[in-house]
């Protein structure tokens, strides 16, 4: 940010100080007219029948191109639930393939996406359903689209009958994946990583607990090869890849501590370990996080409170995978707490007392509740290496949980961001949250109750360290929602909402540094509605820094001969203009806004006049954004804020 007094040269930064008022945001609906997104009868998504849970990932399907949102979904069809896939391209949602089910008659739920492959290309998507062929627990199923033919390929060991599930033991229930594209080796291409969660063990005699398990895909020279050497299958590959555990093996089937068991994540085995996510961070995006959360009463003498939890990878000959776990937590600095068999409870060291798994928890507070953590890979710093950024629900009293965000520091423990203080509103009980960046801009989701009602919230961290809640009051439909919604705060069903961007951080966009602009350059999240039938809906997020239309978010204004030029490089060609606000001490106040027209991508160099409403600005200091607008001047985006001084 640059600070340019009238007929002086001085420069003062001075908008770190600001206090700024709770501004809000702005949506769009995608599509523009607000329709639904489960609406594809003639590929078996009948928009009459329930949407459910849903996860978004923005994606292209050629390296180097404009990413786009896909989402997907679990859809009702008659007695079964189906898992779809759409694309937003074109300014419409398209279906990619058929449903995903491995059985097309069964209840298929918690679908996770994310593209990996060469220049990340490929989508990939995991989910669970129960199978009969092995018994009729829940397997966790991943699948790579096959652009060329329009279909998904279901990945992994044939398990029995042609089965390729991931499950460590397939006669054990397994649940809620997650999964992102990641290489742990610089360069290498990313292939999908998938956490989730499957009963196991049982420690002291107090039966299964669910545990977490990590896998990773391993590509093939050749098609339908023996998994030779992999755990947990040897079993050939019923296509391309094959699923590798990873992890120290600590935990023995139906059983307690052992060397030779399986490789669960949980600090505390003999409770249940919940609701993963995985994201890869740091140098060239080659280390994977996961973050989970543990819940209910503790045979070892640990704690009976839920607990959030971290932990990556760390290269290990001796473990499956070639990768052990190391737990990182709140207050483990200089510490390396890698999740093996040694230890008083022969868990590992975050597991021999209340004290040092306290310390290994992300809990604010480590004896309340914390539950449904996130990560996210990103960094405020342009340039700077990502760290993983998880938000998460805490009990702050009084019957409310407040959304907290936490990142990694120095490389050994969290600290949490925002002063400490929940991104939610205090008189709210919030929940489910989700977390992104677009570029460099950080964006997190969350729901909460509202008398007998679920509304959803999406916010961002502005450049001067805000938050700015971008839904205030809750998602509100928008036109073309109909059925009587109006433009109402959408009731939504008891799931998160999923927000990704169309510039995430990766090793293909610098970190979020360099991303191709294209016809949606924003965050982007869904929604499922509640009532008859539940219906799929997505929108933007916009209003916030928008450094893929405006390069680097930068902005300059010269002032010489009371005449300004406004500089800025333009990467998308856009409607531009000016919004100028009066900073009275600590605050700002709305002055105007100056249209400036439609210009072509390149360099940017405006003319002027210093007046707004047609009238010239009053000695003081004054803060203008650039902003890009669309046809209906809706804000697509902002540069930082520039400061300057009349005399």
């Amino acid at each position: 940010m640059k600070t340019s007094i009238l007929r002086r040269a001085s420069v003062v930064s001075i908008v770190g100080t600001l206090v700024l008022a709770a501004a809000a945001g702005a949506v769009i609906g995608l599509p523009s007219d607000g329709s639904q997104v489960n609406n594809d009868p003639a590929n078996g998504i009948d928009p009459n029948q329930n949407a459910g849970v849903s996860d978004v990932v923005g994606g292209s399907l050629a390296a180097g191109g404009a990413r786009v949102p896909w989402a997907t979904f679990e859809q009702k069809a008659g007695g079964a639930q189906r898992i779809f896939v759409r694309a937003f391209k074109n300014g419409k949602w398209v279906t990619q393939g058929p449903s995903l089910n491995i059985d097309q008659n069964v209840e298929a739920e918690a679908p996770s996406i994310d593209f990996a492959g060469a220049g990340r290309t490929v989508p990939w998507d995991a989910w669970y359903e129960p199978s009969a062929p092995l018994g009729g627990e829940n397997q966790i199923f991943a699948s790579r689209f096959v652009a060329p033919e329009n279909r998904w390929q279901p990945e992994g060991q044939d398990r029995g009958a042609g089965i390729p599930s991931l499950n460590i033991n397939t006669d054990k229930e397994a649940e809620n994946p997650s999964v992102a594209g990641g290489a742990a080796v610089a360069g290498n291409d990313p292939v999908p990583w998938v956490a989730w969660e499957e009963e196991d063990g049982n420690v002291k005699g107090s039966g299964n607990h669910d545990q977490i398990f990590v896998s990773k895909g391993v590509k093939q020279a050749a098609l339908k090869q023996a998994c030779k050497g992999f755990k947990p299958s040897e079993a050939a590959s019923v296509a391309a890849f094959c699923w590798q555990q990873v992890g120290l093996d600590r935990l023995e089937k139906n059983g307690g501590s052992s060397a030779t068991g399986d490789p669960t994540l949980n600090i505390d085995p003999s409770r249940n370990g919940v609701e993963p996510d995985i994201a890869f961070t740091g140098a060239n995006d080659t280390v994977a996080w996961v973050m989970w959360y543990e819940k209910d009463s503790s045979n070892i003498g640990l704690r009976n409170n839920e607990q959030v939890f971290a932990a990556r990878i760390v290269a290990d000959p001796k473990a499956d995978g070639g990768f052990s776990w190391r737990a990182v937590g709140s207050h483990t600095n200089g510490q390396n707490n890698i999740l093996d068999t040694t230890g008083a409870n022969e868990f590992g060291n975050c597991a021999v007392s209340t004290t040092a798994e306290d310390a290994c928890s992300l809990n604010k507070v480590a004896t309340n509740d914390a539950e449904d953590p996130r990560v996210a890979a990103g960094t405020r710093t342009p340039g700077a290496a990502t760290v993983p950024w998880t938000a998460f629900s805490e009990d702050v009293g009084g019957g409310r949980h407040g959304i907290f965000i936490s990142r990694l520091v120095g490389g050994d423990h969290f600290e949490l961001f925002n002063g400490g203080n929940p991104v939610s509103p205090a008189d709210q009980d919030a929940s489910q949250p989700d977390i992104t960046f677009f570029g460099n801009t950080l964006y997190v989701s969350w729901t909460a109750k509202h008398g007998d009602e679920t509304r959803g919230f999406v916010g961002h961290f502005d450049a001067a360290g805000a938050f700015i809640l971008d839904t205030p009051g809750g998602i509100r439909l928008t036109k073309g929602h109909g059925h009587g919604h109006g433009h109402g705060r959408a009731s939504l069903i008891d799931a998160r909402v999923p927000v990704s961007s169309s510039c995430t951080a990766d090793p293909f966009t610098k970190d979020g540094a360099s991303c191709t602009a294209g016809d949606l350059n924003a965050p982007f999240y869904t929604f499922t509605t509640a009532g008859s039938p539940q219906r799929l809906f997505a929108q933007a997020a916009t209003e916030g820094p928008n450094c893929v239309i405006f390069a680097g978010c930068r902005l300059h204004i010269r002032i010489k001969h009371h005449k300004a030029a406004i500089i800025a490089q333009l990467r998308h060609s856009q409607q531009v203009g000016i919004l100028v606000q009066r900073v009275k001490g600590k605050h700002l106040k709305k002055v105007g806004r100056v249209p400036l027209g439609h210009h072509r991508k390149g360099h940017l160099r405006l003319r002027w006049n210093l007046h707004v409403n047609g009238k010239p600005l009053h000695k003081g200091r004054y803060r203008v954004t650039l902003r890009a607008l669309d046809k209906k001047k809706n804000v697509l985006g902002l540069t930082r804020p520039a400061t300057i001084g009349i005399r």
